[in-house]
């Protein structure tokens, strides 16, 4: 996480790997998750509907992080 103290803006990132590589990561400016790979569509899918997990993420990432 970053916090800019002038300007107040928080920037914020959740990534996870698999095998070395990057699977998967959390958009906090789109509120989506983002598959760099075939394989990990499927799952931004499933974690891109679940509204209130995506909510704990971004109060995470601007509040608490």
């Amino acid at each position: 996480c970053e916090w800019d103290d002038e300007t107040g803006e928080v920037n914020g990132y959740r990534q996870d790997g698999y095998d070395g590589e990057d699977f998967i990561s959390f958009d906090l400016k789109t509120e989506t998750w983002v598959a760099p790979k075939q394989q990990a569509v499927i799952t931004k899918t499933k974690w891109d509907s679940n509204k209130a997990t995506i909510t704990q993420y971004k109060n995470y990432l601007t509040q608490i992080c």
